[in-house]
């Protein structure tokens, strides 16, 4: 992970990360699903759209159904 942009004005970190580290970071928000809020399954989805567009270059169906139900239980 690369650290790009820190602003406490803003509010905001922006980052550069691998495949592996998206790939991990989804992996430890899968394990965490029971946590039931709208950052968790925000978070969840979006990682879950770069992972595959880095990993594969596109979203596959299976995929496509997790980011769906993530999205479905945003309240």
């Amino acid at each position: 992970m690369e650290i790009l942009n820190i602003s406490k004005k803003d509010k905001e970190v922006v980052l550069a990360l691998t495949a592996d580290e998206l790939v991990r970071l989804c992996n430890v928000l899968y394990v965490q699903e029971k946590y039931d809020d709208n950052l968790h399954h925000k978070l969840y989805g979006d990682l879950m759209i770069a992972r595959d567009l880095c990993q594969y270059g596109h979203i596959d169906g299976f995929c496509f159904e997790r980011i769906a139900e993530c999205r479905s239980k945003i309240k």
